[in-house]
């Protein structure tokens, strides 16, 4: 039998049931996925990649979610891969042009849906997120309850969703603020006839 007890956690273990009880007014979700990061300037490397332009995200059919980070830097998703098998896709894809490291462990995913997410993260946060101005496939990185996140639409996972992107070392503290934000459109619905 396999030793468990090295198998890595969650940044948010022990959160889940806290979320669940956000429902059905908010969804809130932990959705660890496996990310690389990539840099690279070779315009070959970025047409293979299919990498966004300034603050833009792209889907793949295969799952796959590349989303600006920077001049020269994206952020790559994908679910259900181990984060080395991903990384090494990556840079098999991209054809020694760019660099690319897997950031598996560095970021947690949490996805934030439902009529109240948008107003939730506004809350905390500096950035438009109407249609018009945030649409589907936008992408910023910016700070939410003064700590900095990737945010971008997430509309396959949950109706009016976000995804958050979030460093591992402060994901309780955003987790926390999250809930605590949340809790007033939890009461308003539950009081609702």
């Amino acid at each position: 039998m396999a030793d468990t007890s090295l198998a890595p956690r969650s940044p948010l273990d022990g959160w889940a049931s806290t979320f669940d009880a956000l429902a059905p007014a908010v969804y809130l979700a932990e959705t660890p996925v496996a990310q690389a990061i990539v840099r690279t300037t070779d315009a070959d490397a970025i047409t293979h990649l299919a990498l966004p332009g300034v603050c833009a995200m792209r889907r793949h059919d295969d799952g796959e979610v590349a989303v600006w980070l920077g001049p020269d830097e994206w952020l790559l998703y994908r679910a259900y891969v181990s984060g080395h098998e991903f990384a090494a896709d990556i840079a098999a894809r991209g054809r020694d042009g760019a660099y690319v490291m897997d950031a598996t462990g560095q970021r947690t995913r949490l996805v934030l849906g439902g009529p109240h997410a948008r107003t939730i993260v506004a809350h905390g946060c500096a950035i438009d997120l109407s249609d018009t101005a945030f649409p589907v496939d936008r992408a910023v990185s910016t700070l939410l309850a003064q700590t900095g996140v990737v945010i971008h639409r997430s509309t396959h996972e949950s109706p009016d969703g976000l995804a958050l992107f979030v460093r591992s070392s402060f994901a309780d503290h955003l987790a926390q603020w999250l809930v605590d934000a949340a809790t007033e459109y939890v009461v308003l619905d539950s009081s609702a006839p």
